[in-house]
């Protein structure tokens, strides 16, 4: 797993209590992605997105950003 500074775990819980999505869609809070860019994750991306902060989320976020740009 990857260090998981304070500021880091602000900036996740942020993205995934904000109300659009990286693309500039709306997406629902607590939402990663809005349903487009989820649904363009492979269907094992987008299981490791439930995964809580600390413990594998900041890995499977990085990955899906990766994957979306």
């Amino acid at each position: 797993m990857s260090d998981l500074t304070p500021s880091r775990t602000l900036e996740l819980i942020r993205e995934l209590s904000g109300k659009r999505c990286r693309c500039g869609t709306k997406k629902k809070a607590s939402q990663t992605f809005c349903s487009s860019c989820y649904y363009k994750l492979p269907e094992e991306m987008r299981r490791a997105l439930y995964r809580r902060v600390g413990h594998g989320y900041e890995e499977a976020y990085d990955a899906a950003v990766e994957v979306l740009s």
